[in-house]
C-alpha cells in the first residue's frame, strides 16, 4: 500500500466502502428471499396435509376409495403438489395419485401424533397421521346427563403422504439471486463512475505540479505552475514558484562565482606549474644528494671494513698463539671493540637503506623454530656470562614452516634479545612465540621478549623507537650502542605488515613484542615425526624454573611422562623407589647453573645415578668456557642451554635406546649466502688465488687459507692476478673488488672472456660494501658469490668446501665440533640392591682393608671372562656349562661387597638348577649387574676407597 499512487488511493477509498455495503445488502436480501420461499413451501405442505387428513378420515375408516380418490385428485391440482398416497392403519396403500414418489416411505417410522417432513434435492414429503374423532354417546336420551368427549381415545386410522415439488421454489430462488446481483452490479458501477470523476479532479492538478517540478529539476528555472486546484494545491503552487525563483537567483549567482573561480584557478595553475618546475629541480637535487649519500656510505663501508678486516683477522690469529693471560685480555678487548664498530656500521647502513626505500624483503619458506633457536644459541654465551637464564618458549600450535625473510626476522629477534640481555643484570630473558590468529593459511604470530632488567619509564618509552634515541644519558654511557636497533626493527616489522610494542615499568623489567602477518608454507618439507620416545618416563631436576617449563613443554610434545623433583636427594629417592617397583626411569635430566659446575653434591648425585643405579643422565649446562669440568665426565652426555628441540630429541633417543651419543653443535650461520655446487669431497688440497691491493688483508687471507692446509697464491693487483691466472691453473679465486688500475670487476670480466667452454672457475668477491645493490651488481658481473669483509676462518672454510668439495682439516675446529663419541647402555629399569658396598667389602674381609682390596681385585679380573663365557653358553644353550660358570661367579660374590651381582647370580643359579624355562629375564639382569660393576670400577678409585675406609670411619 505504501507504493500506491494518489489515483489508486482515491479509487480505493471511493469504491471499497460502496462495494462492501452493496455486497452485504445483496447477501442479506438474497438469504431472506430464499428462506421465505422455503418457509412458504413448508407451510403450504403442512396446511394441505391437515386439510387432507381431516377430509379423508371417514373415507379411510370406511375404506371408501372413490371418495379418497376424488379428494387426492382435487389436492393434486394445488400448486407444487406432485404425488399423494393414503395409507390405512395396516400401512396398506388405499389411494395413490400422481407419479411415483421420490422419497421412500418406511412403514416402521410412520408417525403417530405428529407430522414428519422428509426432504430431498427435488421434493419434500409430508407424512401426516389420520386420527379418528371420539363418538358422542346418548344415555337414554336423557338430556340432563352431561356429555363427555374423551380426547385420549383418539387412534390412528391411517396416514396421508403428500409430496411437494421444488421446481417452482428453485426457480423463485434463482430469480431472487439474479435480482440481487443486478442491483449490486448497478450500484458498484454507479459508484465507480462517481469515483472516477472525483479522481480526475484531484489527479490532474497534481500532474501539472509534477510536470512543473520535473522541468525545474531539468534546469528550466523560469517554469511556473498554475493548476487551478483547491486551496491546498494553491499553497503548494506558491511554494514551488517561490522555490523556482530562489533557485534561479542562486543559479545566476553561482554561475558568476564559477566564472570568478575559473579565473582564479587559471592563475593558480600557472603558479603550480612554476612550483612544479622548482620541485622537479629540487627532486633532481635530492636524487643527486641521495646518490652522493649512497656513494659516501659505500665508500665509508669500504674504507672502514678494510682495516677492520685486518684488525679482526690478525687479532684472531694472535689469540691462537701462546700468550699470557694479560695479553689475551688485551686482544679480547681489541676484538670486542672491533665487533662493536662493525655492528655500528651495519646498523647505519641498514637504517640508510630503509630511509632510502631500497630495502627489499624476501618471501621464502623458513623454519621459525630453527631461527629462534639459532638466535638464542648465538646469544647464550653473553647471557650465561652474566648469570642470566635465557629461555625460548615456542607454543605447540605455532606453525614451523612459514613464509618470510629469514635474515630480517633473525635480525629483529637478535636486536630484541640482545637488548634485553644488555639491560638485565640478574634473572632471566624469555622469548615466547605464540599463535595469535589464523584464517585458512593466513596466520598471525606474536613473538615477545621479556626480561627482569632495569625497565623503562613512560617518558623513555615514548622516544624509544626514534632513531639514535636511548633511554637517557646515564644509560647511554653505561650500556653504549647507536640507538638504531629498535628503530630498524620497527621499520622492518612494518615493512612485513606487522606491529611492534612494549610493556615496561621502571625497575620491574620490560616486554618487547612484535607480530608477524604471514602464511603457512604449503610447499615446505614436512616436519619429521618424533614419536620414538612416546610413553617413556623421565625424572627431571632443574634449578631455573623457566628453563624447566620450556624443557617440560618440549618433552610433553614428544609424548614423554616427566616426573619433577626439587632436590638431589629427592631425585635419588625417586629413582630408587621406581627401580624397586621395576618401573625405573629411562633418563634423569639434571639442569645446573654455572656456580654448580664444581659442586661435590651434584658430582655424587651423577656418580650414584650412573654407576650405582644404572640410570643414564643428561646434564643441562650453561655455556662452558675452555676449562675442562670434571662433572661432564660423570654424566652420560650434556647439552648446553638453551635446549634445542631436535638436539634434545636426538640425545634422548640415543640415551633411551643405548646408541652412540655424538653431540654435533649446529654450525654458525654465515652472514652471506653460500651456494652449494654438486660434487664429491676432494681428497687433494685445491690451489687458490687470493687477490687484494691491501697488504694487511692479503696477508690475512693468505695466513687463514694456509692454516686450513691449502695451497694459496697471492696477487696485489688485477694485472698481476690476470697474469698468474694465465700461467697457472687455480681451483678457486678470492677477488677484491675495489683496486686501483684494473679493479676486481674488470679482472673478472677478462677472466670470463678468456675461459674455455666447460672450465668455469669459481670467483668469490671480497668486498667491504654491504649494500644490496652492490651485491646484486657483483653477481651480474660474473662473480659466483661474495664475502663481506671482515671475513673469518669459518667463512673461508665453508666457501672452500662448497666450491671445491675439499674438507678442510682444521684440528681445532674438528676437536671443538666433533667430540669423541661415547657408547652407552640404556638405563636399568629394576634394581633392589646397591652395585658396590665398600663397608660390606671390609666386613666380608674380616675388617682387613688389604684383603678386601685383593678379593675385589680378583673378582674384577674374572668378571670379563665370566661375562664372555656366560654370554656364549647362554647363546649356545649349554645349560650345564652355564650353571657351572654362574655357580663359580656366585661363590666369588660371596666374599665381595657386590649385593646386586650376588642376588642376580643366586637367582640365575637357582633357575638353572630348577630347570626353569624362563631364563631370559634372569640372564639379562645378571649381564646388566656384571657390566654395572665393571663400569663402577672404571669410574671410581675403589683402591683408595677400600684402603681409607676405616680411617674415614674413625674420623
Amino acid at each position: 500500500m505504501r507504493k500506491w499512487g494518489v489515483k489508486t488511493r482515491v479509487m480505493v477509498l471511493a469504491l471499497f466502502p460502496a462495494i462492501t455495503i452493496a455486497l452485504t445488502l445483496g447477501i442479506v436480501f438474497t438469504y431472506t428471499q430464499i428462506s421465505s420461499i422455503q418457509n412458504l413451501l413448508h407451510e403450504r405442505g403442512l396446511s394441505l396435509g391437515r386439510q387432507l387428513t381431516t377430509a379423508s378420515e371417514y373415507g379411510v375408516i370406511t375404506s371408501n376409495r372413490p371418495l379418497l380418490l376424488s379428494l387426492t385428485n382435487a389436492t393434486l391440482e394445488e400448486k407444487d403438489v406432485r404425488s399423494i398416497i393414503i395409507l390405512d392403519s395396516y400401512h396398506r396403500s388405499l389411494v395413490h395419485s400422481g407419479p411415483k414418489m421420490l422419497s421412500t416411505i418406511n412403514p416402521a417410522k410412520l408417525p403417530k401424533d405428529r407430522v414428519v417432513i422428509q426432504e430431498t434435492d427435488d421434493s419434500t414429503l409430508f407424512i401426516t397421521p389420520i386420527q379418528s374423532q371420539p363418538l358422542v354417546t346418548d344415555h337414554s336420551l336423557d338430556k340432563t346427563q352431561p356429555q363427555h368427549i374423551n380426547a385420549d381415545n383418539k387412534s390412528n386410522v391411517g396416514w396421508v403422504a403428500l409430496e411437494l415439488s421444488h421446481a417452482n421454489s428453485t426457480v423463485a430462488q434463482y430469480q431472487a439471486i439474479l435480482t440481487s446481483c443486478l442491483i449490486i452490479f448497478l450500484g458498484i458501477f454507479v459508484n465507480w463512475l462517481i469515483a472516477l470523476k472525483m479522481t480526475r479532479g484531484v489527479i490532474r492538478p497534481i500532474e501539472k505540479v509534477t510536470r512543473a517540478v520535473t522541468e525545474i529539476k531539468e534546469g528550466k528555472l523560469d517554469t511556473r505552475v498554475y493548476s487551478g486546484g483547491g486551496e491546498e494545491l494553491m499553497l503548494l503552487e506558491a511554494g514551488i514558484n517561490s522555490m523556482a525563483e530562489t533557485l534561479s537567483k542562486a543559479h545566476n549567482e553561482m554561475q558568476h562565482n564559477i566564472d570568478q573561480a575559473t579565473e582564479d584557478l587559471r592563475e593558480t595553475l600557472e603558479t603550480i606549474e612554476i612550483q612544479n618546475i622548482e620541485l622537479d629541480i629540487a627532486r633532481k637535487e635530492a636524487l643527486e644528494a641521495s646518490r652522493i649519500k649512497s656513494e659516501f656510505l659505500a665508500n665509508m663501508s669500504h674504507e672502514i671494513r678494510t682495516p677492520l678486516n685486518g684488525i679482526l683477522g690478525f687479532t684472531n690469529l694472535l689469540m691462537k698463539g701462546s700468550l699470557s693471560q694479560h695479553q689475551k685480555d688485551h686482544l679480547t678487548t681489541i676484538k670486542k671493540s672491533s665487533e662493536i664498530l662493525l655492528t655500528i656500521i651495519n646498523d647505519i647502513l641498514d637504517f640508510s637503506k630503509i630511509e632510502a626505500g631500497k630495502l627489499i624483503l624476501d618471501r621464502t619458506p623458513l623454519k621459525l623454530r630453527e631461527i629462534i633457536e639459532d638466535v638464542m644459541t648465538m646469544l647464550a654465551p653473553t647471557a650465561h656470562s652474566k648469570g642470566l637464564d635465557l629461555v625460548p618458549l615456542i607454543y605447540s600450535d605455532v606453525p614451523n614452516n612459514v613464509l618470510g625473510d629469514p635474515l630480517r626476522i633473525k635480525q629483529i629477534i637478535t636486536n630484541l634479545v640482545n637488548n634485553a640481555i644488555k639491560f638485565t643484570q640478574s634473572g632471566e630473558v624469555v622469548l615466547r612465540a605464540m599463535l595469535e590468529a589464523q584464517k585458512d593459511n593466513s596466520i598471525k604470530i606474536k613473538i615477545s621478549v621479556s626480561d627482569t632488567g632495569v625497565g623503562l619509564s613512560r617518558v623513555q618509552q615514548q622516544s624509544l623507537f626514534n632513531a639514535f634515541a636511548q633511554a637517557d644519558a646515564s644509560t647511554a654511557r653505561q650500556y653504549g650502542g647507536t640507538g638504531l636497533g629498535l628503530v630498524i626493527s620497527k621499520r622492518l616489522i612494518e615493512e612485513m605488515g606487522g606491529e611492534i610494542g612494549l610493556e615496561s615499568e621502571l625497575g620491574k623489567g620490560s616486554i618487547f613484542w612484535f607480530t608477524l602477518a604471514t602464511e603457512i608454507a604449503s610447499n615446505a618439507s614436512p616436519e619429521p615425526t618424533l614419536e620414538a620416545l612416546s610413553g617413556e618416563r623421565i625424572v627431571y631436576l632443574e634449578n631455573q624454573a623457566t628453563t624447566g617449563l620450556a624443557v617440560q613443554h618440549m618433552l610433553s610434545n614428544l609424548g614423554v611422562h616427566v616426573k619433577h623433583v626439587d632436590s638431589p636427594s629427592a631425585l635419588i629417592s625417586t629413582v630408587i623407589k621406581a627401580q624397586e617397583k621395576r618401573k625405573g626411569f629411562a633418563v634423569a635430566i639434571i639442569g645446573i647453573n654455572r656456580h654448580l659446575m664444581g659442586s661435590n653434591q651434584y658430582k655424587q648425585l651423577l656418580s650414584e645415578l650412573e654407576y650405582n643405579r644404572g640410570c643414564r643422565t643428561l646434564l643441562l649446562t650453561p655455556t662452558l668456557d675452555h676449562h675442562q669440568h670434571s662433572i661432564l665426565d660423570i654424566a652420560s652426555t650434556h647439552l648446553t642451554k638453551p635446549v634445542i628441540y631436535q638436539r634434545l630429541y636426538g640425545t634422548l633417543h640415543a640415551l633411551v635406546n643405548g646408541d652412540t651419543v655424538e653431540p654435533k653443535p649446529r654450525l654458525a650461520e654465515l652472514p652471506n649466502p653460500i651456494h652449494t655446487l654438486p660434487g664429491t669431497t676432494k681428497s687433494l688440497a685445491p690451489t687458490i688465488l687470493a687477490v687484494d691491493d691491501n697488504d694487511a688483508n692479503l696477508k690475512l687471507v693468505e695466513v687463514l687459507i694456509k692454516e686450513l692446509g691449502i695451497n694459496v697464491v697471492t696477487a696485489a693487483s688485477g694485472f698481476e692476478a690476470l697474469t698468474k691466472w694465465k700461467l697457472q691453473k687455480f681451483d678457486l679465486i678470492f677477488m677484491d673488488v675495489q683496486m686501483p688500475g684494473m679493479d676486481g670487476i674488470e679482472t673478472t670480466e677478462k677472466i670470463r672472456a678468456h675461459e674455455k667452454s666447460g672450465q668455469r672457475i669459481p670467483i668469490i668477491a671480497l668486498t667491504a660494501h654491504a649494500l644490496a645493490e652492490e651485491k646484486k651488481t657483483l653477481l651480474n658481473k660474473g662473480f659466483d658469490d661474495y664475502l663481506t669483509k671482515p671475513i673469518s676462518e669459518q667463512q673461508l672454510q665453508n666457501v672452500i668446501y662448497h666450491r671445491t668439495g675439499f674438507q678442510c682439516a682444521s684440528p681445532e675446529l674438528l676437536e671443538a665440533d666433533n667430540p669423541a663419541p661415547q657408547t652407552i647402555k640404556p638405563s636399568t629399569r629394576a634394581r633392589k640392591a646397591a652395585c658396590v658396598d665398600i663397608a660390606l667389602c671390609i666386613k666380608l674381609a674380616a675388617g682387613k682393608n688389604d684383603l678386601a682390596e685383593e678379593l675385589f681385585s680378583m673378582l674384577l679380573e674374572h668378571l670379563v671372562p665370566d661375562l664372555e663365557a656366560i654370554q656364549t653358553f647362554f647363546e649356545d644353550g649349554d645349560r650345564e656349562a652355564l650353571l657351572e660358570r654362574v655357580h663359580k661367579l656366585h661363590g666369588a660374590t660371596r666374599y665381595c661387597g657386590v649385593p646386586e651381582l650376588q642376588e642376580t647370580a643366586e637367582r640365575m643359579e637357582a633357575a638353572l638348577k630348577q630347570k626353569s624355562d624362563n631364563l631370559e629375564a634372569h640372564y639379562e639382569d645378571l649381564i646388566e649387574a656384571i657390566e654395572q660393576v665393571l663400569r663402577w670400577a672404571d669410574y671410581n678409585n675403589w683402591q683408595k676407597a677400600l684402603r681409607n675406609f676405616n680411617k674415614h670411619k674413625a674420623t
